[in-house]
């Protein structure tokens, strides 16, 4: 048995983000989302969610597990 033996298997269809010492696991609806932010981008909730035809409630959740960790931060942007 190897050191990852334990891990729980993702399911290939999965995202995985590795970010800040952290990897997080996202359905492949969120990757119009991440890839963005990946990208550097600098888009508001409103345009990430419009991308990814979510709510704007379900990309905030997701922006806001990344700034959580660590992983984006968030800009005011008037």
């Amino acid at each position: 048995m190897g050191p990852d033996d334990h891990r729980p298997r993702r399911a290939h269809h999965d995202r995985l983000l590795a970010a800040a010492g952290s990897e997080y696991e996202f359905a492949p609806a969120a990757e119009p989302v991440l890839r963005p932010l990946v990208d550097g981008q600098a888009l508001t909730l409103a345009d990430l969610a419009a991308a990814a035809s979510l709510e704007v409630d379900d990309v905030a959740a997701l922006v806001g597990e990344l700034v959580d960790g660590q992983a984006a931060a968030v800009s005011n942007v008037s």
